[in-house]
């Protein structure tokens, strides 16, 4: 057991003894004495240094590198380089014109001479078993010459058979073997034949085993409805699915690249068909798109959206007859309602002819309304006048004349019901009566009047949510006419209301959207129109109330700024938790800049409040510990991957990753690339644990060590990714800069500006995914238990699984 006094000399007293005398010596009691009190003391120094905590070795945190031994080329060296060589300068090779283009006789296609005769050298030399790999790799390096891919695939498929290859090889042959168009269409083809038979399958297993605790009592009645939303769901597919773009995207690759195969005539009737189904699909979504455009009253977005449809459909007129007729008709009804209101509005804006007295005092009340409308008794006075001059019909402009001065004067709630009243009057009587009902509903000039009719509905959609759920937006087969398809789902809805209260009872903890966030936006925009409105307190407690229920506590702050007679210990609370909540968004931030302006911000800001003080200190933190890099290694990813951290790598000292803390042990967060050369360790604290803070110790490595660290963590995250998916980092540009330019050795001029910097952490898979995560089932179904307090149903069914979607999926919804 080490202990920090374990360098201290070991004290001892030894006298010279005559022992052929018998004669005892004069000072054997006080030497005894003498050592019985050193040792003593040695003891208890030893004891002391014992019960200390053990110190953290720092010493030899990297191994040495391994020195390169010299190297002589022997002649399979020098064959290959030559072959190397050859293939590097090979260009396209005109193919002999007795070969045919048939795709499946890749092999046909002529090589380069030069690699042909590099080739054959180098096979015919005798290779040492430490080189087995190295003829297969020279057939890959052939095959890779050729100028068709189709051959290259014949080659790599021809090479694959081979026994004893690397690993390494084997995969990336497997990846060129699998990177076929048409092969790969067919494989998304087969992908949705494979989730049309889910479906069918689960719509049949699905409700007879859920109901084998019932003794199939209601078996029958839960298969039709199944097999009723079966077919209703087929409303909602697309004449070209997913899986069939992707695979006419394909096809259509194979034919641009190669279009003189024997295949090609038979893949372009394939395109051509699927290109037929594609227009009928985009122009169905552009129908969908003028019908809603359509309810929501703009005839001019409807008429765009038809066009489009029609464009869509115009490469193949004697297609899709149906379609067109339907977006033919859908753009001249739009253009029908847009003529009409252009009629209307030339209409509202014909002029009429007046007498020259009333135009007069039109005239001079305008003019006043516009230069000084805060003189009412001008104003008044010139009113009489007008009512004068034009008699009984002027009596909504009248008073929508006083709505404008009460407005103006800022008696906004007086304004309104001046305008409700004359909106009241009717178009038939009044022409004002249409002016007056748009600034009404005008969610701009009247803002709280927006508030209110937003608030209202808000209580209605939350109302009607609690009680129906997710049925009070639209029902689950749009495609369908609405009585049927909410006929479909009437068990669904039925049993949805009865749950209501169960519901209601368990939404605290499940959530429920945000009903009054509308109500809040019209809330704002009354108080950025109107800051000192009649109506300013009522709208900023709703407001405060509003905020602090959403549990945003900033803005729940600025709204009892606001409120006079604020409660001040209820106003610091809310400035602690203001600050906590800002704190949590530094910690999701990347760039140190905007972390550092958040924590300014904070400190500024709330000086007085511990949330304050913390995020002062933090800044200070955050500007002392700045580095021009921030990748973190973890722990546990270092020992997921040993290449990474070994001597081909990190060169970590294995010490640190024994789990034993007598002799120090690296920290569960790792090593650290600072920028430039510079790698810190964070290491387990001298009488801590894995918990607790880690202690730093910082090391400017060379540049082959950090050269290998950048080789070795692409090599491993790239080997990851391909025997498993989810174990796939996250894109990260400037990480990969920097890592590239470390390979090279230009990590020298160091980029200090904070978009430069990178705050990437590669963590195992365990800590992404907070447990081991178990291998899909060999079988293509799981076995599912479910029960239902809506029919009081258990059972136990096999769910056939969907075959996954691709990465690039989302590129062809």
């Amino acid at each position: 057991m080490h202990s920090l006094w374990g360098s201290m000399p070991t004290v001892s007293i030894v006298r010279r003894r005559d022992f052929r005398s018998s004669r005892p010596c004069p000072w054997t009691s006080l030497e005894r004495a003498s050592l019985v009190l050193v040792t003593a003391c040695v003891l208890v120094f030893q004891g002391i240094g014992c019960a200390k905590p053990q110190a953290v070795v720092v010493d030899d945190l990297l191994e040495p590198m391994s020195v390169r031994r010299s190297w002589l080329p022997g002649e399979a060296d020098l064959a290959a380089a030559r072959l190397a060589r050859a293939a590097l300068v090979a260009g396209p090779h005109p193919r002999p014109e007795s070969d045919t283009p048939d795709m499946d006789d890749g092999a046909s296609d002529a090589l380069d001479p030069r690699v042909e005769a590099a080739l054959a050298e180098l096979v015919s030399l005798k290779i040492s078993h430490e080189q087995e790999n190295l003829a297969a790799l020279a057939i890959d390096l052939q095959n890779a010459t050729r100028d068709n891919p189709i051959a290259y695939r014949a080659g790599s498929r021809k090479l694959r058979r081979r026994w004893g290859l690397d690993p390494r090889l084997r995969g990336r042959l497997d990846r060129t073997i699998g990177d076929d168009p048409l092969k790969l269409a067919g494989r998304r083809q087969f992908d949705g034949w494979q989730r049309l038979w889910a479906r069918t399958f689960n719509a049949v297993a699905e409700p007879l085993g859920s109901s084998a605790i019932t003794g199939f009592v209601i078996a029958p009645f839960q298969l039709a409805l199944s097999l009723i939303h079966y077919l209703a769901e087929f409303s909602n597919s697309e004449p070209l699915s997913l899986t069939d773009r992707q695979a006419l995207s394909l096809r259509q690759d194979f034919v641009a690249r190669h279009p003189n195969t024997a295949a090609t005539p038979a893949v372009e009737k394939k395109v051509e068909r699927d290109l037929v189904l594609l227009e009928k699909t985009l122009a169905r979504r552009r129908l969908r798109g003028a019908e809603a455009a359509h309810e929501a009253r703009n005839p001019a977005l409807a008429s765009y959206h038809a066009s489009a449809a029609i464009a869509i459909l115009s490469d193949h007129p004697d297609k899709n007859e149906r379609t067109r007729r339907q977006a033919i008709r859908e753009r001249e009804s739009a253009n029908a309602e847009r003529e009409e209101i252009e009629r209307r509005a030339s209409r509202s804006l014909q002029a009429i002819a007046t007498k020259a007295e009333l135009r007069q005092a039109e005239l001079d009340l305008t003019a006043t309304l516009l230069v000084n409308p805060g003189t009412p008794e001008r104003l008044l006075t010139l009113v009489g006048v007008y009512r004068d001059v034009g008699g009984p019909g002027t009596r909504g402009r009248i008073q929508f004349v006083r709505a404008t001065m009460l407005h103006e004067t800022g008696f906004e709630a007086s304004a309104r019901k001046q305008l409700v009243r004359v909106a009241g009057l009717g178009t038939e009587r009044d022409t004002m009566a249409r002016h007056a009902r748009t600034l009404l509903h005008d969610d701009w000039q009247n803002p709280y009047g927006a508030f209110q009719r937003l608030e209202r509905q808000g209580t209605r959609n939350e109302l009607a949510w609690r009680l129906a759920g997710e049925w009070v937006k639209r029902p689950r087969y749009p495609n369908l006419p609405v009585p049927l398809a909410y006929l479909i789902d009437t068990p669904t809805i039925a049993m949805t209301i009865v749950l209501a209260p169960l519901r209601a009872l368990i939404s605290p903890w499940t959530g429920s959207p945000d009903f009054q966030r509308a109500t809040a936006l019209a809330g704002y925009r009354y108080l950025i129109r109107f800051p000192d409105g009649e109506e300013q307190r009522p709208v900023t407690a709703w407001l405060y109330d509003y905020e602090a229920g959403k549990e945003r506590w900033g803005r729940a702050l600025r709204m009892a700024d606001w409120l006079p007679d604020f409660d001040p210990e209820e106003r610091m609370e809310l400035v602690e938790k203001t600050t906590e909540e800002r704190l949590a968004r530094v910690e999701r931030l990347d760039r140190r800049d905007s972390r550092g302006s958040i924590l300014r911000g904070i400190a500024t800001e709330f000086p007085d409040s511990l949330g304050g003080q913390i995020a002062g200190l933090q800044a200070r933190q955050e500007r002392e510990d700045a580095s021009p890099q921030n990748i973190r290694i973890t722990k546990e990813f270092l020992l997921e991957n040993p290449a990474v951290a070994g001597r081909g790598g990190v060169g970590l000292n294995s010490r640190f990753l024994n789990d034993d803390p007598a002799d120090g042990e690296l920290h569960p967060e790792g090593i650290v690339l600072r920028g430039g050369r510079v790698l810190e360790f964070r290491l387990i604290a001298e009488g801590g644990d894995d918990e607790d803070p880690p202690e730093t110790r910082t090391r400017k490595i060379s540049k082959e060590r950090l050269a290998r660290i950048a080789a070795t963590l692409a090599e491993a995250v790239q080997l990851n990714s391909l025997i498993d998916v989810d174990a796939r980092q996250n894109a990260d540009a400037n990480r990969d800069l920097y890592l590239e330019r470390a390979g090279l050795g230009l990590t020298e001029e160091v980029d200090v500006r904070a978009a430069a910097q990178s705050s990437y952490v590669y963590r195992s898979l365990r800590e992404r995914y907070g447990m081991v995560r178990s291998r899909d089932s060999v079988l293509p179904f799981d076995l599912v238990f479910r029960g239902s307090l809506g029919d009081f149903s258990l059972g136990a069914f096999p769910r056939w699984r969907p075959p996954r979607e691709t990465q690039d999926a989302f590129l062809y919804r």
